[in-house]
């Protein structure tokens, strides 16, 4: 048995496989690389190895995707089959996969944090439970989880950066902003190429509507977190987003063709991005030309495999459906939530009861210009949208979507109601002016309706 290099002792007595470990969670964790693969070649080296069994369990189950889950049961039963050689912290991870092979995430993460009781500085576990919190729009353990285990921590432990920004994001999903920024510079400081605390610190500023200063802190470090890293699409999409935020079309456009939907369709988190972003300009009034067809033909390819599997997911592809007019498409996804939702077991059924569902039939009435009814649905879970995962900014296109709604049909003081919120929390924002201004308009055009009709 050896030790890590945060002192954990693990199930193998190969060097070469242990070596070959260590390289791929620094992987996992920087987004640089192909853990999977390089976790092949320590399990070539040590077949036996328990931990590479559940390292691969762990990091498929962050992807989000139905397609992997053969694969965590998989590498969780060859862990299983060998786990009267496990240390302690393997057992109790052994335990927390098998629940996510079961889609029970919600489970799992409580069974991560037995893990984590007894090896706070397991970051594998630290990272997959972040991640499934993430997932489940669980925003106090994005920021829990991390206090937990951090006074465990120092910047002499390899990963620590890491381990920071995972808790600066966390901090930011629970409105901490001074804390959250200061937690994500720190982890920069000890690693200037650490995209997620990259990504953290744009959080940051874009609930505070620091438009500008969003732009140049992304552009003047695009040397830090773009070259070769898996998450730079979702760096890149911030950026997008700030671009909107000033009505600069045309680099939006110029951002998603480049950097956003190139991205090959291998996964679904990408493809989500580009759905949200294409909405947003639709919203807009933004002609998009023939780039809705590909982000839909793409979903409709993975429809059959992954619909039922994530609710965040699901709404996304009933965006991409709704845009660009796949109605049979639209209307066999709003019939699978509800289906999804009678369900008994798993976590997704859940959402979709609590969120899902409503989502759901206000996207399809919003597709159908039915927008009073879309109004109903969407305003209706609102304010507990964080149950279906995502974060703050992303969540942002439910009030988006509803505010249009309301313009759309005339209701225009609903309209204002929800801009006031985004015009005290971001004043800097030009966006929450933009559709007051808009809101105006729409009055003033009333109001001339009616003085041509008194006058007539």
């Amino acid at each position: 048995m050896l030790t890590d290099s945060r002192g954990i002792a693990v199930s193998t007595t190969s060097t070469v496989a242990l070596e070959a470990y260590e390289t791929a969670l620094t992987q996992f964790h920087s987004f640089h690389g192909d853990p999977l693969a390089t976790i092949d070649e320590a399990l070539a080296a040590d077949p036996e190895f328990v931990l590479g069994h559940l390292f691969k369990a762990c990091v498929l189950s962050t992807l989000s995707e139905r397609r992997y889950l053969p694969l965590v049961v998989e590498s969780t039963a060859r862990a299983m089959a060998l786990e009267s050689t496990a240390t302690e912290r393997e057992r109790r991870l052994i335990a927390a996969t098998r629940l996510l092979a079961r889609g029970d995430w919600d489970r799992a993460c409580r069974a991560f944090d037995e893990v984590l009781m007894v090896c706070p500085r397991d970051s594998l576990t630290i990272q997959t439970a972040h991640t499934l919190d993430f997932f489940r729009g669980d925003a106090l353990n994005l920021r829990n989880r991390t206090s937990r285990v951090l006074p465990h921590w120092s910047p002499q432990v390899p990963g620590y950066s890491y381990v920071l920004a995972m808790h600066a994001f966390g901090l930011e999903e629970c409105n901490q902003y001074a804390d959250a920024e200061s937690a994500g510079r720190r982890a920069l400081d000890l690693d200037p190429r650490n995209g997620y605390a990259i990504h953290a610190v744009t959080h940051v500023m874009e609930m505070q509507g620091r438009i500008d200063e969003g732009i140049d802190f992304l552009e003047s470090r695009v040397q830090d977190w773009a070259p070769d890293d898996a998450f730079a699409f979702h760096n890149w999409w911030h950026l997008a987003l700030f671009q909107l935020d000033r009505g600069r079309i045309d680099e939006v456009l110029r951002l998603y063709d480049e950097r956003i939907h190139p991205v090959p369709a291998q996964f679904l988190m990408p493809l989500v991005d580009a759905t949200a972003m294409l909405w947003r300009l639709e919203l807009e009034g933004v002609d998009v030309g023939n780039r809705w067809e590909a982000v839909a033909g793409t979903w409709l390819e993975r429809l059959n495999e992954e619909r039922g599997h994530y609710a965040f997911n699901d709404f996304h592809a009933m965006l991409a459906f709704a845009a660009s007019g796949h109605d049979e498409a639209l209307g066999r996804m709003v019939d699978d939530m509800a289906f999804t939702a009678r369900a008994t077991s798993g976590s997704n059924p859940a959402m979709a009861r609590e969120v899902g569902v409503a989502l759901a039939d206000g996207v399809r009435a919003f597709a159908a210009c039915r927008y009073g009814d879309a109004i109903e649905a969407i305003e209706s879970v609102r304010d507990r949208a964080h149950r279906f995962g995502g974060s703050h900014a992303q969540r942002d296109v439910l009030t988006l979507t509803l505010v249009h709604a309301a313009m759309r049909s005339g209701d225009t003081a609903r309209a204002r109601h929800y801009l006031a919120e985004r015009t005290v929390h971001k004043p800097q924002s030009a966006w929450g002016w933009r559709l007051l201004d808009r809101t105006a308009r729409i009055d003033a055009r009333a109001d001339n309706r009616a003085v041509l009709a008194r006058t007539a």
